[in-house]
């Protein structure tokens, strides 16, 4: 790209310029602008590759953060969660969880002690999804299925004795009903085990509450939450985990990245600045009697100014269209080489708005850039270019 920058930037300049409307001010800017192409192609590649790396990394920060968060989804559906552990829940506990700052939704969920083996498990009824649930497991199990998180299908497979049929069942005991009943492995959800509300009520005729799941808020502070919430389970003799701590530590890193990179975006904009503003400056000294002699011919100080500032929109533009198009193309590489081996399926994501930033920040750098230069060159007398015939 930098070979070629001689060649390729002075003509999409000459096509950036077309775009900006027709005018003797903007053909005066852009035939400046692509009078000196190696100087012109020198001036851009600065801003250009700033732009390129910027945009590359935040469009694959924005990929692994998408990865990052379905692969979160799945493995921890639910940001916290309150389970029984010999006594009943209290009733009004999910109404107090609402009430706690960061918690975005709470349901209840009825159940009752079972036992497995040597183990006596919470077993907690889902009907139908419940709206806390993150991800694409609803934690629905089918009818006549138990849902084990895989601490306790380890203990049993320990156990001398005790291990799983042949089939994959296993009896589940609640008073004094029995029924056998097909294990699905899993986890995120605790030490419970998940059964159909019908597999429940043919194990019991009264449900107690066993449960409360927990949705938190987006900006949830995850110790304060986590704090709130053992508050509460404590006295009601309650167990609390989740996925919240680990989700929002996840996106900690990722956020200290992504300001890095505006960092770096910062440094990038202010070095091409100086660099568009050095040509410009340059310019400004070179025509310096073309300037005068436009003067006289009745260019304004105003149209002399908006023509500097077209000038150095079109190198800043320019450059970080062509920068955000090599860093999207190289982006997709880096998710293709990295991301994918270790998140399956991943899509590559845009990030529009950051993107767009990018693209204003840069823009506005040029016509920055062009302020000082603009204000030296209005300054020339249009005399000058008069004596000088």
């Amino acid at each position: 790209m930098l070979l070629l920058g001689p060649l390729l930037v002075p003509a999409l300049i000459r096509v950036a310029g077309r775009l900006l409307g027709d005018g003797p001010v903007r053909r005066l800017a852009t035939g400046n602008a692509v009078r000196n192409p190696r100087r012109t192609a020198t001036t851009a590649a600065s801003l250009l590759v700033g732009v390129t790396l910027t945009t590359a990394v935040l469009t694959g920060l924005a990929t692994s953060r998408s990865a990052l968060s379905a692969e979160m989804d799945e493995s921890n559906p639910l940001d916290a969660y309150l389970t029984a552990l010999e006594e009943p829940l209290p009733s009004d506990l999910v109404t107090r969880v609402r009430a706690a700052e960061g918690v975005a939704d709470a349901v209840a969920l009825d159940g009752a002690l079972a036992r497995i083996g040597d183990q006596v498990v919470p077993l907690i009824g889902v009907g139908e999804r419940p709206a806390v649930v993150r991800g694409p497991d609803d934690l629905t199990p089918a009818d006549g299925v138990v849902r084990l998180p895989w601490r306790v299908t380890n203990a049993l497979d320990r156990e001398a004795g005790r291990q799983l049929a042949d089939d994959g069942t296993l009896e589940v005991v609640v008073g004094d009903r029995v029924r056998t009943l097909q294990v699905q492995e899993g986890g995120g959800w605790g030490t419970a085990g998940l059964v159909s509300a019908q597999t429940l009520a043919a194990l019991t005729t009264d449900p107690v509450p066993t449960a409360v799941w927990v949705r938190a808020t987006d900006d949830a502070d995850p110790e304060d939450l986590r704090g709130d919430l053992a508050a509460l389970a404590g006295p009601a003799g309650a167990a609390i985990a989740g996925g919240h701590q680990e989700r929002a530590w996840v996106e900690l890193q990722v956020d200290i990245l992504t300001g890095s990179v505006v960092g770096l975006l910062g440094i990038a904009v202010v070095i091409a600045l100086i660099g568009i503003a050095n040509t410009l400056g340059l310019s400004v000294l070179e025509r310096s009697r073309e300037n005068a002699l436009l003067r006289a011919m009745g260019l304004t100080r105003t149209q002399l100014r908006r023509a500097m500032a077209i000038e150095g929109l079109l190198l800043s533009l320019v450059a970080t269209l062509v920068g955000t198009a090599l860093g999207v193309a190289f982006a997709w590489v880096g998710v293709k080489v990295m991301v994918s081996d270790v998140v399956g399926g991943t899509a590559m994501t845009l990030p529009l708005g950051q993107l767009v930033l990018v693209v204003l920040v840069a823009a506005l750098a040029g016509l920055a850039a062009s302020v000082l230069p603009a204000r030296r060159a209005a300054r020339v007398a249009p005399a000058a270019g008069l004596a000088l015939q």
